[in-house]
């Protein structure tokens, strides 16, 4: 007689999946010399840059580096949370919860775009893939 898993723990193995999945696409990328997929296609970093070195600080107990590669290093485990355990929240907590998680990304990712002086967010369309190929195909 073959045992149904029940729906509450299929939910929770097929987060922890995805997160294993992205986790595994991160590190292949990262043996091949790429690291972020957005910055190595664009030249232009995303509002999550820093995050993985950030974690990797935090993993080696360096809270310090971990808050100077990404100030918001610590959001992804309650933000993880709020989707794995959806169901069980009020709606309107999970929409507001998500907005002011993403909120606080775009704030940050502004500030750290505008200073001219950090070297882990940048804005260097020209270094990216397009850009290296475009300047190519230009002749420039």
């Amino acid at each position: 007689m073959e045992r149904k898993e029940q729906p509450r723990f299929k939910h929770i193995r097929n987060a922890i999946a995805a997160i294993a999945a992205i986790a595994l696409l991160y590190a292949f990328f990262s043996l091949v010399g790429i690291g972020c997929p957005i910055k190595y296609t664009t030249g232009v970093s995303c509002p999550g840059c820093g995050m993985t070195r950030a974690w990797h600080a935090v993993l080696h107990l360096d809270f310090k580096k971990a808050t100077e590669f990404h100030p918001l290093w610590f959001l992804p485990v309650p933000g993880a949370l709020l989707l794995i355990f959806r169901k069980k929240i009020n709606p309107k907590v999970f929409r507001i919860s998500l907005l002011v998680i993403a909120v606080l990304f775009f704030v940050v990712y502004g500030i750290r775009m505008a200073d001219p002086s950090n070297e882990i967010v940048v804005f260097r369309p020209k270094k990216g893939l397009i850009g290296r190929l475009v300047l190519k195909l230009t002749g420039h």
